[in-house]
């Protein structure tokens, strides 16, 4: 997550939906003047300085209870979020190749993307909606934009908070249409076991 409290915006950071590019693009509009000093001389000394109240993939309710609801409501708040059958592929190539992630040796014990699928589907389902709603089905972000159209709707956030940040292509896992990688039972096991999101935010294959 991202709190800018110069610009009064807060980015619910969903993993692999392009967070990194986001955030990259963000971070020069949200320090106060004091900040981006301190920033800088940190820096010359090789420490990395951004005063944040909660972890970068941190959802919107965690977010809020730490902030409080007022100042979170009283913020410009969004997030962007992906195809589901396009999120597993890049979720499973991060994995594979990030030899430093939590994952990366389970990733390559799997064998397969049929085989992380598998246990994706069955033993570690998370959702996309867990981020931005709460535990009685309320919406807190102020608005979804989606990993596919994400240039323009990242010019959308931008006008709405008053920046002229732009967008950077990075940490891309994958370049192969996402379609390319299922066979018809994988697609099946994506479809039910994701299915929340897919009706949710009005996915297909």
């Amino acid at each position: 997550m991202l709190i800018s409290h110069r610009h009064k915006f807060i980015f619910v950071h969903i993993y692999k939906n392009a967070g990194t590019s986001v955030s990259t693009a963000l971070l020069p509009f949200m320090a106060t003047k004091l900040q981006r000093f301190t920033s800088r001389q940190l820096k010359k000394i090789g420490i990395s300085y951004l005063a944040q109240p909660c972890s970068t993939h941190a959802t919107a309710a965690t977010i809020s209870s730490v902030i409080g609801e007022e100042k979170f409501k009283s913020y410009f708040s969004f997030c962007f979020v992906r195809n589901p059958w396009d999120w597993q592929v890049s979720l499973y190539q991060y994995m594979l190749k990030t030899p430093n992630h939590p994952q990366h040796k389970l990733a390559k014990e799997f064998k397969s993307f049929e085989n992380y699928l598998d246990w994706r589907c069955t033993k570690e389902v998370r959702f996309q909606k867990d981020f931005i709603y709460s535990q009685n089905g309320e919406l807190l972000v102020d608005f979804v934009g989606r990993f596919e159209t994400l240039d323009e709707d990242f010019k959308v956030v931008c006008k709405r908070i008053g920046i002229p940040a732009r967008l950077p292509k990075l940490n891309v896992s994958n370049t192969v249409p996402y379609q390319k990688f299922y066979t018809q039972k994988t697609r099946d096991m994506v479809e039910a076991a994701f299915e929340p999101d897919i009706s949710l935010f009005n996915y297909s294959f």
